[in-house]
């Protein structure tokens, strides 16, 4: 940063013109010659002086009129020779060198005078010019924690404050990680200053990383306007800077949405930066292609080496195979990582049923010590008979696992996006009918899954159902096939999930009681149709903007993650639906109730009024309230979530408790902590996953088949009260029922860049209802944190199906929350009129806000 323009013209420059008057202390006299009337010239004197006292105050002079004139390399230059003079008494050399301090600041010449300025801080003694000094030493140096506080403390942050100490606050803020500290100052420097082009970079960066597409867009266009990013060299820097912030992703959409419209070119240092960014996202489908150009244009052994790896990571050995042998031909056996390489190397042919190019890759990696012993150990294995049988039969049935189609951003370009358009390779399934939303129609080999045979149908419903009263477990006189224990659970692992084998593991009383699998989902036909008419017409703009797509599923035939995530998200669930339920955080004490109303007014899923997209912009309305007891009102929040981020986010008001006022938040979600729940859900775990999908990368990695909560009935029929469900450590299982179903797996990882309290999550998707029913949640070390079990409930009277209650085990706390148990509250209402000015924040104020 240019420290020069920051520091003096900060309101740190020195009274240099003055410097007489501040050695008027000095006690010792002078011998003068007697003055000509004439005015001599004081370098002739300084020339003529032989007395060092004499000369270190005419230094002095020369200091104060070169400051005038502002040539600070030279005031410099005269007062370092003036304390050479060795002369002053120890409060006038003092003086001075706090003077020269600051005209080293004046040029930026910090190493100078850091530590000087650093001993004053120590003492507590530090006039705010100061302070500012070591902040910005701080800040060239990146140690911007450092930095912060010292600011502060110099009243950098006051409204007052000269515009360089503002700035460099800012600059802090953003090194630190803290934008959102850093946007009312960046915003109120180019109120005052719009000429500087690092400013509009760094705002528009900011904006970029939050997501916030629109403002992002408008700063561009104004910086555009003022003569900013009119150079490639310019867009560079944006794209730099943009990763430089922590977010990578973001820094190669900007990147190769530029190169792609012929903004910044393409050449070997674009396409080299351009990897780099992919790869600190964990990108690695885009980094492929990127990696795989500077390979051709410039090989190297480490590029090489670099694609071997992304294509052992996806499995694609024939790839990596041929990537280790050109980084092998062109490292040589002087490679330091050659070893690694050859092991490597004999490893991927392996997989591709090479096996006697596998025995002389490992015969070649047990040449170097550290890779002998496992060279030995492969190659020993296979001189067995079976080997190249096992080698063979694995590559034969191994099935590609192809990552969620990973879109560009399209932050900043909202004209021109780019389309969803690579798809999963093998993600779909291949032969057989599927029902109207996509599920395999047929059952499973051995019958335990039975076919689709339309659902639950009216003329098989209960007849002790009543319109408008509570569910009627249509399979109320089965019973258990059998019920999993620790002690049988070796015969049923292969079809349960990590969550389960938990609980399994952490409880010895733990059970899973296994019924007849019903696949008893139904959707209206309009749904069915709408469904049909989006196979191949519903589109993403990026993981957040959904377009093309009307009423139904968006993407009956899903062949990303992503997508199948969509289809959860705007399944069908009523028209309209307005539920009571109770929540409760259940740990070794009395379980703590807080009951919850929601109304949910569809806009997208509506079959009586479907959104268009084109003119709409809204999934639907969602306003909620919780309270101590069944009519209290504690809490409201009001939610307009919307179905394109780029366009516009989801909007938030609420209604604090305590408090009649209003309030429009920022767009909450992601790991913010959920109302009632002490900690133990976040605000994305509401509906099994809500809100964005910008923080992770999704991977479908395709189908299992395993026992998961189903036909929920008895959980909410009225049978079981509270404290019967809500036993410690676990739900009670007496009122679970788990059935076989098939169900997709999708892994989201954390994307570079972003941050999540969750680093890793594996998603189970029921194929029949499009419903989340269980996701495992990691933390970033890997280890499963909390476990999400829904409990799905087809309500065959709306066609609709729900999770109810959902259960999230805490294997940290040792604590589950459970909520929307239905059991003692009134049932849930379908299609009830409701009108959008309802949901309208004057409305919903006017209602509650008292």
């Amino acid at each position: 940063m240019r420290l020069r323009a920051l520091l003096f013209a900060a309101g740190a420059a020195l009274a240099l013109p003055a410097l007489a008057d501040q050695y008027r202390s000095e006690q010792r006299l002078i011998d003068t010659p007697q003055q000509d009337s004439k005015p001599q010239d004081p370098q002739q004197l300084l020339k003529i002086t032989t007395d060092p006292y004499a000369k270190a105050i005419l230094l002095r002079d020369l200091a104060g009129r070169a400051a005038q004139n502002k040539d600070y390399d030279q005031a410099a230059k005269y007062l370092e020779q003036a304390l050479a003079q060795n002369i002053l008494s120890a409060p006038a050399a003092a003086q001075m060198r706090s003077d020269l301090t600051q005209l080293y600041l004046a040029r930026g010449d910090l190493k100078k005078v850091l530590p000087q300025l650093e001993a004053q801080v120590k003492s507590g003694q530090a006039p705010a010019n100061a302070l500012v000094g070591v902040a910005a030493a701080y800040v060239e140096q990146k140690r911007y924690g450092e930095a912060i506080p010292l600011l502060l403390k110099a009243g950098a942050d006051k409204p007052g404050a000269d515009i360089s100490w503002r700035r460099t606050l800012a600059v802090a803020y953003i090194g630190a990680g803290r934008e959102r500290e850093a946007l009312p100052y960046l915003e109120q420097l180019l109120k005052e200053d719009p000429t500087r082009r690092e400013d509009w970079l760094r705002l528009a960066a900011i904006h970029l990383k939050a997501g916030n597409s629109q403002r992002a867009a408008a700063v561009m266009e104004v910086a555009s306007r003022l003569g900013f990013l009119q150079s490639s060299e310019e867009r560079l820097r944006l794209v730099t800077l943009t990763a430089q912030i922590g977010a990578p992703f973001e820094a190669g959409s900007l990147l190769q949405q530029w190169q792609q419209r012929k903004l910044i070119e393409t050449n070997l240092a674009t396409q080299k930066l351009l990897a780099n960014l992919w790869l600190a996202a964990r990108e690695d489908s885009l980094a492929l292609p990127a990696l795989e150009t500077v390979a051709r244009a410039a090989p190297s052994a480490e590029v090489w080496q670099q694609l071997a790896q992304l294509h052992l990571d996806r499995s694609e050995y024939g790839d990596a195979a041929s990537a280790l042998e050109q980084a092998l031909k062109l490292g040589g056996a002087q490679n330091k990582n050659a070893g690694k390489l050859y092991l490597a190397l004999g490893l991927a042919r392996y997989q591709q049923a090479d096996v006697d190019g596998a025995k002389a890759a490992f015969a070649q990696a047990g040449g170097f010590a550290e890779q002998k012993k496992s060279a030995g150990q492969w190659l020993k294995y296979l001189e067995l008979s079976q080997a190249r049988e096992q080698a063979m039969a694995a590559a034969a049935q191994r099935q590609q696992r192809a990552g969620a189609a990973a879109t560009l951003a399209n932050r900043l370009d909202d004209s021109a996006p780019p389309s969803m358009s690579s798809v999963a390779a093998g993600a779909a399934p291949g032969g057989g009918a599927l029902t109207p939303v996509g599920a395999e129609a047929s059952g499973n080999a051995d019958g335990s899954i039975p076919a689709w045979t339309g659902g639950l149908q009216k003329a098989q419903w209960p007849a002790a159902y009543r319109p408008g009263q509570r569910l009627v477990n249509p399979y109320e006189n089965e019973k258990p096939l059998f019920t999993i224990t620790r002690d049988n659970l070796a015969q049923y692992r292969a079809q349960l999930s990590a969550g389960h084998l938990a609980l399994f593991a952490r409880y010895a009383d733990y059970r899973m009681p296994v019924y007849a699998t019903h696949r008893s989902v139904a959707y209206p036909q309009a749904i069915y149709e709408a469904s049909a008419a989006n196979k191949g017409r519903a589109r993403l703009l990026g993981s957040d903007a959904l377009e093309n797509a009307r009423l139904g599923f968006p993407f009956p035939e899903p062949r990303s993650g992503v997508e199948i995530m969509w289809n959860h998200r705007t399944r069908y669930r009523g028209n309209t639906l307005q539920m009571q339920s109770t929540q409760a955080v259940v740990g070794n004490s009395e379980p703590q109730l807080l009951n919850q109303t929601e109304r949910i007014f569809e806009r997208y899923a509506n079959i009586a009024d479907p959104a268009d997209l084109t003119r709409e912009n809204i999934l639907l309305y969602y306003l909620t309230w919780f309270g101590k007891s069944r009519n209290g009102v504690d809490f409201v929040a009001l939610v307009h979530e919307t179905t394109n981020s780029l366009r516009q986010g989801r909007n938030i008001w609420v209604i604090p408790e305590g408090m009649r006022r209003m309030f429009r938040v920022p767009p909450v979600g992601y790991d913010q902590p959920f109302p009632g729940a002490q900690g133990l859900m976040f605000i994305d775990m509401v509906d099994m996953y809500n809100g964005a999908f910008d923080r992770y990368v999704w991977r479908l990695t395709g189908k299992r088949e395993l026992y998961i909560p189903y036909n929920a009935y008895a959980l909410s029929d009225g049978r079981y009260r509270y404290a019967q469900l809500l036993t410690p450590r676990f739900l009670n299982p007496a009122g679970t029922r788990y059935e076989r179903h098939r169900v997709w797996v999708i892994e989201a990882e954390e994307r570079g860049g972003k941050h999540h309290a969750f680093g890793r999550r594996t998603f189970y998707v029921d194929e029949d209802s499009w419903n989340v029913v269980l996701v495992e949640n990691e933390d970033h070390e890997g280890k499963l944190w909390r476990f999400q079990e829904g409990h799905l409930l087809p309500a065959y009277n709306a066609l609709a199906a729900n999770c109810a209650p959902v259960v999230t085990y805490d294997f940290k706390d040792g604590r589950y929350f459970a909520n929307r148990l239905l059991a003692e509250d009134p049932p849930p209402q379908f299609d009830l009129p409701m009108k959008p000015g309802e949901f309208l924040p004057d409305a919903v104020r006017a209602r509650y806000g008292h």
